[in-house]
């Protein structure tokens, strides 16, 4: 072992510590700890209404869309076949999850007293009759039907086409765009009433697995489109979920630039708090530190002395930050304890995902901010003389 680790080791414990350094060390620990925790949950928080968000949105229109120039992905005036020369290619470049094909079509929900206008999503892979219907809970609401109950939609364009479902299923997905706006039936229901051939669809949804890069993918997947197009095959662009929904996204973009703040306040906080706890240990050492320049010791060895006295402090504050922070998330996680306003926040509960590669990344960084601002006060020691502190010794 070093002399330097050596003294570094002892000096927390050695009788010469006074009250206030005590004091002072707690004060920093404790500093430290808090500035860890409100890193961890900030970081976890923020990542869980990513993950929250782009799952809502990418169940419910795939994470790309493959459109008509120009075109709506929920038009109902214009439709492209599905068999495109090059689907199969997609799921082995982009590593897409699945490919869908989607018509829509708008309607009036007629009831008793309410009348409700609806777009009408027609899914493949429809699970369940081909007259059933899913549709929100804020519809549901609204209109007073439930599971189990019928449904007459009136489908209005040349002529008025008059169909029965049945309300099989309600949905809550907690983003107005969708809940008021939306209902799902059996994709051969919406080519039926639009009189479309049975591979028309309005939209292909490329589903990519949640931990991809959204962007990265829709830029393969463009190249694909543009390379094995050929000349059977419908004109069609791509476009990502955020194109569709771009203040969803802008808003967890603000969210980033709030936990980043955050991170460079609690930072400054810990790193300052630790700076006065050091410099009342250097104050209180000072008898010391000429001590250890009149045997010898170098300006460097001894800031290096009380710099690794600082790292350990920070370190102690790490863990238990970390410890606190992490076991916070997971109850979070588990309990929902904490609810939200799902009218304002899209989630009725505070979502936590927790990346432990990205806390591990955070910890480090933090750690050699922290000791950086803390090497600041180290200074103090280049003013020390030996001869005046052992004199007055």
């Amino acid at each position: 072992m070093s002399v330097t680790r050596f003294i570094s080791s002892k000096l927390d414990f050695s009788a010469g510590n006074g009250r206030m350094g005590r004091k002072s060390n707690a004060i920093a620990r404790f500093s430290v700890s808090i500035s860890f925790i409100v890193m961890i949950l900030s970081l976890a928080v923020v990542d869980g209404f990513k993950v929250e968000i782009r799952s809502k949105l990418t169940g419910f229109m795939g994470s790309a869309l493959l459109t008509q120039p120009g075109i709506s992905p929920i038009d109902e005036q214009y439709f492209f076949s599905e068999n495109l020369s090059y689907i199969n290619a997609i799921d082995s470049l982009c590593g897409a999850s699945s490919i869908r094909g989607a018509a829509y079509r708008s309607g009036l929900v007629k009831t008793d007293d309410q009348i409700e206008g609806l777009h009408f999503k027609g899914v493949e892979g429809w699970e369940g009759d081909i007259n059933d219907v899913k549709i929100s809970a804020s519809i549901s609401k609204k209109t007073g039907l439930k599971v189990g109950d019928k449904m007459t939609v009136y489908f209005i364009g040349d002529e008025v086409k008059v169909r029965r479902f049945t309300v099989s299923g309600i949905f809550d997905s907690q983003l107005d765009e969708i809940d008021n706006n939306f209902a799902f039936v059996d994709i051969r229901q919406i080519r039926r009433v639009n009189e479309w051939p049975e591979d028309a669809v309005s939209s292909l949804e490329i589903y990519f697995p949640q931990e991809a890069d959204m962007d990265e993918m829709t830029h393969m997947l463009t190249e694909l489109v543009a390379l094995r197009s050929s000349d059977s095959d419908a004109p069609l662009v791509v476009n990502s979920v955020k194109h569709f929904y771009p203040h969803l996204f802008d808003w967890l973009s603000l969210l980033d630039l709030n936990v980043m703040m955050i991170l460079i306040l609690m930072v400054a906080v810990a790193g300052f708090n630790m700076i006065s706890a050091v410099l009342i240990i250097l104050f209180e050492k000072t008898s010391m530190i000429g001590l250890l320049k009149s045997i010898g010791m170098t300006t460097f060895q001894v800031g290096k002395v009380f710099l690794m006295y600082s790292a350990s402090l920070v370190g102690k504050g790490l863990v238990i930050g970390n410890v606190i922070g992490i076991a916070l998330c997971l109850l979070q996680k588990h309990t929902h304890l904490i609810r939200l306003e799902s009218k304002n926040y899209f989630v009725d509960f505070v979502p936590i995902s927790l990346d432990f590669w990205q806390i591990a990344a955070l910890d480090i960084a933090a750690f050699v901010l922290i000791v950086l601002i803390v090497s600041l006060s180290t200074g103090f020691i280049s003013k020390v003389s030996p001869e005046k502190t052992l004199k007055a010794e």
